[in-house]
């Protein structure tokens, strides 16, 4: 009897594990249409700042001169955050932030992205916003921690936030993550534009035919330990992955020499000797098995780009000024500041 209850229930857990997965793969991405991104942001504004007529004017014109309906998915996520970054003191913070490439750091310094239960448009938005911005920056540990929270169906541009997400896991050798996000993107999501979808084709080939123990792995795995020693970083998490990479080559060049007939161990011995256990028991650039915790390192002074590669740089760069040219930041300072001259008190 105690037999059979155990079975159904495993039977009936399994049958609720097979139906979340399968609600998962089921989903599909659609883009807000320009009418459903400008009434959502329209009720976020009235929900946070009922009764400001001003800004709700100020909003309005910018959707009336700028909303046109044949603009690109990604084009009306702008829109959506240059309202957001007129309305909201946090929102300005941190786009201010990147645009000057101050405090590239954790998103748990900006209190706008560590709001515990925020409107689910606003947040998804803004938390994406930021997590692309890191992932152009190539900080993909930073950005996947982001991404890993983000609800896609929120966000006015999936196809972008998809895209990015896999970027990262693709980087970091995520190879089952980045897979079923590849196809949520290519499968799932409507009005992906060609270059994400060739590009994320290109990517799903790469880690389809990734296989751990080779030279290819190596290779990439070096190419991860450079990123990260670019970006300042030489914690536990990149001596791990390094005292992987020796322990890897070891094993081919043992296995080698056993094929060809020929003895010896590879000079490995003395390395996987210094070990407490297995690097990949740990942290592995191959899958993140590890806890995930990013390195300790030294990102620069607050006032410019620290360390980080000047094509990270300049694509970062780009990325913001194009979202948030320089002339609207300083049309926004001016209206913010008639606003407070005409709130302050005349001393009277």
């Amino acid at each position: 009897m105690q037999f059979q209850r155990i079975m159904c229930g495993t039977l009936v857990l399994c049958g609720l594990v097979s139906v979340a997965a399968a609600d998962e793969t089921d989903r599909v991405f659609a883009p807000l249409s320009i009418t459903e991104a400008r009434e959502q942001t329209q009720s976020w504004i009235a929900a946070h700042h009922p009764g400001d007529e001003e800004l709700t004017e100020v909003v309005d014109q910018l959707w009336s001169v700028e909303g046109d309906a044949e603009w690109s998915p990604a084009k009306r996520f702008d829109l959506v955050m240059r309202s957001f970054y007129v309305a909201d003191a946090g929102v300005r913070e941190l786009v201010d932030a990147c645009a000057f490439g101050e405090q590239i750091t954790h998103a748990s310094d900006f209190p706008v992205l560590a709001l515990p239960d925020g409107d689910p448009f606003f947040m998804n938005n803004v938390r994406y916003f930021y997590a692309r911005y890191l992932a152009v920056l190539t900080l993909y540990d930073e950005a996947l921690s982001l991404f890993e929270i983000i609800d896609p169906a929120q966000v006015v541009d999936p196809a972008g936030c998809l895209f990015y997400k896999a970027v990262c896991q693709h980087s970091l050798l995520m190879q089952d993550e980045g897979l079923t996000t590849i196809s949520l993107l290519l499968d799932n999501t409507e009005d992906v534009p060609l270059r994400y979808r060739t590009v994320a084709e290109l990517m799903q080939h790469d880690l389809s035919n990734l296989r751990e123990k080779t030279l290819d792995e190596v290779a990439r795995q070096m190419g991860d330990v450079r990123r990260r020693l670019a970006l300042g970083r030489a914690g536990q998490k990149v001596q791990r992955v390094e005292e992987r990479i020796i322990t890897t080559l070891d094993e081919i060049i043992e296995k080698l020499e056993q094929q060809q007939g020929g003895g010896g161990g590879g000079g490995g011995g003395q390395a996987q000797g210094n070990q407490s256990g297995s690097p990949a028991d740990e942290s592995y650039v191959g899958g993140q098995k590890g806890p995930g915790e990013t390195d300790e390192r030294d990102i620069g002074h607050k006032d410019n780009w620290g360390d980080l590669p000047e094509k990270a740089q300049a694509a970062a760069k780009n990325l913001i000024n194009r979202q948030f040219p320089a002339h609207y930041r300083q049309a926004v300072e001016e209206y913010l500041r008639k606003i407070a001259e005409r709130q302050a008190p005349s001393g009277n």
